[in-house]
């Protein structure tokens, strides 16, 4: 069985029933290079890693 540890994409509503962020600011950090993604066919999903990163971004930005 699949767990959310294991998950290497996600759709655009995957991603935002997972880390609980909006659509339009999804698009927002799509677009800043902020979280990457890859196109398959018509079907453009997030590359989770990129996400995780996106938080260890911001936490060590925190801790300064």
């Amino acid at each position: 069985m699949w767990t959310d540890t294991d998950i290497i994409t996600a759709t655009i509503p995957e991603f935002r029933r997972l880390s609980g962020i909006s659509r339009s600011r999804i698009y927002e950090l799509l677009d800043r290079g902020e979280i990457k993604s890859v196109h398959i066919g018509a079907r453009r999903l997030i590359i989770i890693d990129s996400y995780r990163w996106l938080i260890e971004r911001r936490r060590a930005a925190d801790a300064k």
